[in-house]
């Protein structure tokens, strides 16, 4: 019964004068299409996946190839020198950094070289061709999947982070354009309870002057209602301005054209508060499971720790292995030197260690120190902002339970106020009141509207936070991130 009766209350105190209101939907659809906000989320999001592009560029193949050309002349002749040499080489090779942190390769080389004896004058030809087999592999400093990697990994997470700092921001902004316009229909609710307060109050003029002309009531009675009347009149004129000023934040935050002669935002009436209550462990639950902040926190967390593997693998002293291996032949034509290395007429293998380490350590240590200092502070913001969590969610529901059981009061206290206007009116009937104890009542009946608006617009935003700690108002308004 008390939800029937603050429905009707309701729908009379918020019905506008528009046939189409603005729904809070389209605004919001409007918003996500134009809002700054969610253009520079979308924008980050999109340099993040490109980064983690560029990360795995690391993994690709690449193709080489070279040519040089080297022409030598002796100045003065010997025994044993040439006069004259020139060497005509290319080649091309093949490689591919491994999981491992090592990098194998293939390269296939061909040469012509041509000399000119000093002694007798005859030129030579002769060519070369090989093919090698290379792998570098470190064994101590960048070496293993976790180092290699490691900033494959941390792009990808940064992606997902972003991704979920961007459906941050857009919950966010959610909210805060259901609060704004939450804020709207409470100043229209506010403008039809003050035109109800100045109708009343020149309803009891009509009243005040039959009495006087009845010669019940003495003239001056009259200007208690006068002035009563003026001042209704000056809390609608601000009731009006109050609709434009919250009409033109909430253009702002939207990203509204401003239309000069419709500022105000005709809003949709405040609905009913819901049946039912709400449960503040299942919310709790479900806003932890479903928190973005959180998630986003998770993963930087994990992209702490990537970073942190990374370094402590780019840390250790530096020990490459290095080999190469492949047939190597000769010949007095090109293709008499392929032949020939086919035939495995040569080969050429070549095996190093190299070895580095800086004394101090100073880079590595800073480093390592400064990747674990991340990981420990991403580890407390999680706790922190999980605390936030349960903090905001609790007093939402709790706003929310207040807003309701207030409103449910409000009722009772409206329809007593009315009966006390009756009364009160009765008595100044029999010249047993006056008019400023009949506008007290009056008045008392219009703070009592006043609060029970506010009571509804409390419950839609406790309720707004709630959907956006949850994820629902991104669903409820069909809002999807790219």
């Amino acid at each position: 019964m008390k939800r029937a009766i603050a429905a009707t209350l309701l729908a009379l105190l918020s019905s506008m004068a528009e046939a189409d209101p603005m729904r809070l939907g389209d605004l919001v659809a409007t918003a996500v299409r134009q809002a700054p906000e969610l253009a520079h989320a979308r924008l980050d999001l999109a340099v993040a996946r490109a980064s983690a592009l560029r990360a795995r560029g690391i993994e690709d193949v690449h193709v080489g190839a070279n040519a040089q050309i080297q022409a030598d002349r002796s100045s003065s002749i010997s025994v044993v020198g040439n006069d004259s040499q020139r060497v005509v080489g290319a080649g091309a090779s093949v490689s591919k950094l491994l999981s491992t942190g090592g990098t194998l390769g293939l390269a296939l080389d061909g040469s012509r070289t041509q000399t000119k004896a000093a002694l007798d004058g005859v030129t030579r030809v002769g060519y070369e061709s090989s093919i090698s087999v290379s792998l570098t592999q470190p064994l101590l400093r960048g070496a293993g999947a976790a180092t290699v990697e490691a900033p494959i990994r941390a792009a990808d997470l940064q992606t997902e982070a972003t991704h979920l700092a961007a459906e941050a921001r857009a919950r966010d902004l959610v909210v805060a354009l259901a609060r704004a316009y939450h804020q709207v229909e409470l100043a229209r609710a506010q403008l039809e309870v003050r035109k109800l307060g100045l109708e009343s109050a020149r309803k009891q003029q009509e009243l005040t002057e039959g009495q006087i002309r009845a010669e019940k009531v003495a003239r001056s009675e009259l200007l208690a209602v006068q002035e009563a009347i003026a001042v209704h009149q000056q809390d609608v004129i601000a009731a009006e301005q109050t609709i434009l000023e919250r009409s033109l934040a909430l253009r702002e935050l939207a990203g509204l054209e401003l239309v000069p002669d419709a500022i105000a935002i005709e809003t949709e009436p405040l609905p009913p508060l819901p049946a039912g209550d709400l449960e503040l462990a299942t919310l709790l639950a479900t806003a932890t499971e479903r928190s973005v902040v959180l998630a986003g926190l998770a993963a930087a967390e994990r992209i702490a720790a990537t970073n942190l593997a990374g370094a402590e693998g780019t840390s250790r002293d530096r020990l490459d292995l290095q080999v190469a291996a492949g047939p190597l032949a000769t010949g007095s034509t090109f293709g008499g030197a392929v032949a020939n290395t086919v035939e495995l007429g040569g080969y050429a293998v070549q095996a190093s260690l190299v070895f580095d380490r800086a004394i101090q350590h100073r880079t590595e240590r800073g480093s390592i120190a400064i990747a674990r200092t991340a990981l420990e502070r991403a580890r407390i913001d999680q706790r922190a902002a999980r605390l936030h969590l349960a903090v905001t969610a609790t007093r939402a529901v709790q706003r929310a339970h207040a807003a309701t059981a207030s409103f449910d009061l409000g009722v009772k206290a409206i329809a007593l106020a009315e009966q006390n206007i009756e009364a009160e009116q009765h008595r100044f009937e029999l010249g047993k009141s006056t008019n400023f104890d009949v506008l007290r009542r009056q008045d008392e009946l219009e703070q009592v509207r006043l609060r029970n608006v506010a009571f509804v617009v409390d419950y839609l935003d406790a309720r707004a936070d709630l959907d956006g700690l949850t994820g629902e108002i991104l669903a409820k308004y069909g809002v999807v991130m790219p």
